[in-house]
């Protein structure tokens, strides 16, 4: 079974590729591609979703001993269908010819290096999770400052500008790719306010350029770099002591209940390049503080939950760490909802500061038959004082950490 990656001009199509393609006796792929080939004798096997059952089919095929050549875009190894090939029908009589990405194509055009640059692929896909973490790693990241983004019919390149928008992500210019390789070939740019309310042809391909990079984000900010509501805002010393206790890793999905002004959630961004945050508050004045604050960092990964914790728990992702900032009399309930949704090996830590909570927090954790510790955190900041300084101390905070089993 032979996996051609096309490009749209078929004058660049190798005689090597042409040969095992007139040679099949199946040729497989989406209509389009199948639509290059007129004049195919053999059966025309159109790709069908779900895509494994297709896949199944084909794979009978070839016991039966036919020859099959499957047509797709570009290199199948980079967004394709090579994966999912191997995986249902094995490596061992597959053989792959890619051909150059659209990526590769889109560059070229541009002139520019696209070494460094991020892609993504919003093709056949709902979630926008790793969308945000490219846009953040973009963004942060002392690399090419572009994007590039594998669209479909629902994720158009004016569906990807609103949503940048409402993320107040407004320092970005749109470069969109339609047809690449025919005759009605173009490249035009656009402002995302333009991009949004523009019709594009079905084939094309978005590169993101940003246009001014965000505020740096680091561990044990102060404060005052943040929006925050009159002093509601977890220290910077909690904060450090609270995410390395967490002990986040890139990849990792973190709930942040109780969010108040995001300040954790923010400086957890820079922990979880390629992770996503769930941030919950129910305060409508704190819920758009992480929003100004989120927009200011360009910490594209915080999702904004404006709800309660008990309910907003039921419908967020199985996270692999939760941080616990508030929950007044539902601090005990909550722990048991969210140990329930946490992954193995995943680990609770919340934030508390009367005596009250801490028997709560360490009971709770205890009947969710999580491994229990406690570190509490006594501190104290300098401030000035005639021709010397003082230390001023501050609330003394537990924080309470449960693994799961």
């Amino acid at each position: 079974m032979h996996l051609i990656g096309l490009c749209p001009d078929l004058q660049w199509l190798s005689p090597a590729a042409t040969t095992l393609i007139n040679e099949a006796d199946i040729l497989a792929g989406g209509n389009r591609l199948l639509e290059l080939f007129s004049a195919f004798p053999g059966k025309k096997y159109p790709l069908s979703t779900p895509l494994k059952p297709w896949l199944k089919e084909l794979k009978a095929l070839q016991y039966e001993g036919k020859k099959i050549t499957i047509l797709s875009s570009g290199d199948p190894n980079y967004f394709g269908l090579a994966q999912q090939l191997i995986e249902v029908i094995g490596s061992e009589s597959l053989y792959i010819h890619p051909s150059t990405t659209l990526v590769q194509q889109a560059f070229a055009r541009l002139k520019t290096s696209w070494k460094q640059t991020e892609v993504v692929s919003l093709h056949g896909r709902e979630a926008y999770t790793n969308f945000w973490s490219a846009l953040f790693r973009t963004s942060h990241y002392s690399g090419s400052g572009y994007l590039a983004i594998y669209t479909d019919p629902k994720n158009t390149p004016a569906v990807i500008a609103k949503h940048l928008l409402e993320r107040g992500q407004n320092n970005w210019r749109m470069i969109v790719f339609e047809d690449m390789d025919t005759q009605d070939e173009r490249h035009t740019t656009w402002t995302l306010m333009a991009a949004k309310i523009r019709n594009f042809s079905p084939l094309n391909i978005v590169i993101l350029e940003c246009l001014k990079r965000p505020a740096s984000i680091s561990l044990g900010m102060p404060e005052e770099a943040f929006l925050h509501e009159n002093g509601l805002i977890t220290k910077r010393e909690i904060r450090v002591v609270a995410l390395g206790l967490l002990e986040l890793q890139p990849y990792y999905t973190l709930w942040d209940l109780g969010a108040g002004s995001g300040s954790l959630s923010i400086e957890a961004a820079a922990l979880l390049p390629h992770g996503s945050i769930w941030a919950v508050e129910k305060s409508p004045l704190r819920s758009e503080q992480i929003v100004a604050n989120r927009t200011f960092f360009g910490a594209t990964q915080v999702e904004i939950i404006k709800d309660e914790a008990l309910a907003a728990i039921v419908c967020l992702p199985s996270p692999d760490r939760i941080f616990i900032g508030g929950g007044g009399a539902n601090l005990g309930a909550i722990i048991k909802a969210a140990s329930y949704k946490l992954h193995p090996k995943g680990k609770i830590v919340a934030g508390v500061i009367t005596l009250d909570s801490l028997r709560i927090a360490t009971m709770a954790m205890r009947k969710a038959g999580l491994e229990l510790s406690v570190t509490q955190i006594q501190g104290a900041r300098s401030e000035p004082l005639g021709d010397s300084l003082y230390l001023r101390p501050f609330n003394q905070v537990w924080l309470i950490r449960g693994i799961a089993l």
